[in-house]
């Protein structure tokens, strides 16, 4: 015999369920839960008496991951079932609240070595699970005067170099912070990334603009262009770097 749905007793469960994660977290804060209990803890933020459980479980299986989930395009988030439009837009906001947040407590800080850059993205580039590139701009001061998420894949050195050029002339940077991350756990630069450092110390010395370092992330670990070396090492064979036919060729990087 099928067994009759009783609404009441599965709304007190789910009350129930709900009314424990909202304990554990005023107790413990989200220390105790898995991925799968925060998702669906947000979920019940924005979906009132529904059981959020199994639509947080879909977003993990489709997606493979809490980051995954908040960094998945509103679109695609409404594929899940129990996923409407509010909430997917609300699930896209979680992402950028915290990337803004973090940004805003560090924006008095100065960015004018290798370990204030660390401090400063690290924290950023461990909310991305997909590789991002990241553009950061200072003033003579170091202070940060623009950060910028730049489209394109590294490793296929499609990075639009022009548009990099554009967003730090129009703020008028007098040095520039470039990272990235690596989805694996190594942080050895690629063959694409020695490439790009050297193209943008060739392209911003001649405009007296300063490349303070590449920083590329893993999980836990990495690795600086400057205190590596690979830096210094671009900025002395810029010496017989030929303007009038590479600088062409560096504008054309990425087409």
């Amino acid at each position: 015999m099928a067994k009759i749905k009783d609404e009441k007793t599965d709304s007190e469960i789910h009350h129930g369920r709900r009314r424990k994660l909202r304990d554990l977290f005023v107790e413990h804060g989200l220390e105790t839960f898995n991925e799968t209990q925060v998702l669906e803890y947000a979920l019940g933020l924005c979906i009132p008496r529904i059981d959020t459980n199994p639509t947080a479980h879909r977003l993990i299986n489709k997606f493979g991951s809490l980051s995954g989930v908040i960094e998945a395009h509103p679109e695609k988030l409404q594929e899940v079932g129990g996923v409407g439009e509010n909430t997917a837009v609300f699930l896209s906001f979680l992402r950028q609240f915290v990337t803004y947040a973090t940004k805003r407590k560090n924006r008095k800080e100065q960015i004018n070595n290798t370990q204030n850059a660390v401090e400063y993205l690290q924290p950023i580039m461990q909310t991305y699970s997909s590789e991002e590139f990241i553009l950061v701009c200072l003033d003579k001061a170091g202070k940060i005067i623009l950060q910028e998420q730049v489209e394109g894949n590294i490793h296929k050195v499609d990075l639009d170099l022009r548009e990099i050029m554009d967003a730090v002339l129009r703020v008028k940077a007098a040095a520039v912070v470039v990272s990235h991350n690596h989805v694996s756990e190594s942080v050895t630069p690629s063959d694409a990334d020695i490439l790009l450092t050297r193209s943008l110390v060739n392209l911003f010395t001649p405009l007296q603009i300063h490349v303070l370092d590449h920083l590329i992330f893993g999980k836990e670990e990495y690795y600086s262009f400057k205190s590596s070396g690979l830096l210094d090492i671009f900025r002395r064979e810029h010496k017989s770097f030929q303007i009038s036919r590479d600088w062409e060729e560096i504008l054309m990087f990425g087409d």
